[in-house]
């Protein structure tokens, strides 16, 4: 079972290095959007849809036994599906994740910087010093850059780009490795520290500046966070024990639930990812076949009301979903595929 989060790990952070160099025959993405796979996706202030995809570049030659697979990377843009695709650089780097801070700047990063992106200019906010890897960045509601990574600790950026950074040394964090944030609606910080046996848990820094920190919560990996339309939070977990994936926390204590499908049967797996729509919870389930060659991984995509599980079908179980993105102006969910590019907006 570690094998499969050393992989799946591996091919989220280099954008799809292939296990073997054999090529294989790359998808047309849909609303014309350029190359051939979705890396990110986000909504802008004004609703606008940003697009990160990339294609191999078959115009970069590497050894004949390196299994790496170079690829050139997009940054597009549109206002509705029907819209033109506006190309804003058609070889963006860095080729992380991106987000909008509340002036509705572009933000992304890499290993060790984060960027304010403007069409194809890119200004570097800040270069952090001596560290190994930045996992996250998010913009809570003061518009504060929160980030963190593989032994960072927690670095938090004001307005003015002030920085502070917490760690285990003059902070209540318990350990310097950061793995995840959620940013609720009250505009509480929810980051998951540690990693297994070094300190993981959950730290919770209140809208009032008050950190609690959650210990002991489960023997499994914390991989992913979200709070529902009652401010519970739920983690996705996976290890070794695929009946022990998802948990509640509803402020007093924590409960494990099952996750099901729609004809209420048991979806045993690995959760990826958790979003809420505000009405429904969206969980992936991975569920792996081969413990080397993540192309094996199914995937399964379930919503939870609170009191029905449903399984979303039109979603390829043979495929890895790359992410969700809830769009709250157009009241929809974004999913989209990897290996096959496909593309999905599902109804709240």
């Amino acid at each position: 079972m570690k094998k499969i989060f050393i992989c799946l790990i591996s091919v989220a952070m280099t954008g799809f290095t292939s296990c073997n160099k054999e090529a294989k025959k790359e998808p047309s993405l849909p609303f014309g959007l350029p190359g051939a796979y979705i890396v990110d996706m986000a909504i802008d202030n004004n609703n606008m849809l940003y697009f990160v995809t990339s294609e191999i570049d078959h115009d970069v030659e590497t050894p004949i036994w390196s299994s790496f697979l170079p690829h050139r990377y997009y940054l597009s843009r549109k206002s509705e599906e029907s819209g033109k695709i506006e190309i804003l650089d058609d070889r963006y780097l860095p080729a992380g994740k991106i987000c909008f801070d509340k002036n509705n700047h572009l933000l992304t990063y890499d290993d060790k910087s984060i960027y304010r992106v403007d069409g194809d200019l890119r200004h570097k906010i800040y270069e952090f010093p001596d560290i190994r890897s930045l996992s996250f960045i998010a913009v809570d509601n003061d518009n504060n850059i929160w980030a963190g990574g593989t032994q960072t600790g927690l670095y938090k950026i004001d307005a003015q780009l002030n920085v502070t950074h917490y760690h285990e040394y003059n902070s209540e964090l318990p350990t310097n490795n950061v793995r995840d944030i959620h940013i609720d609606k009250d505009n509480n910080i929810w980051i998951v520290t540690g990693w297994l046996s070094d300190n993981q848990g959950i730290l919770k820094i209140s809208n009032e500046g008050q950190w609690t920190v959650y210990k002991d919560i489960t023997s499994q990996n914390i991989l992913c966070l979200v709070t529902d339309k009652n401010g519970h939070l739920w983690i996705g977990t996976g290890w070794d024990n695929e009946n022990q994936s998802l948990m509640r926390f509803d402020g007093t204590g924590w409960e494990t639930v099952t996750c099901r499908n729609d004809k209420n049967e048991t979806v045993e797996g690995i959760v990826r990812y958790l979003q809420s729509d505000g009405r429904k919870l969206y969980v992936v389930i991975a569920k792996g076949k081969d413990l080397i060659d993540y192309y094996s991984y199914s995937h399964e995509l379930l919503t939870f009301d609170g009191d029905k599980w449903n399984k979303k079908n039109e979603i390829p179980e043979d495929d890895w979903i790359g992410n969700l993105v809830v769009d709250n102006y157009r009241k929809v969910v974004w999913v989209w595929t990897l290996s096959k590019g496909l593309f999905f907006k599902i109804p709240f």
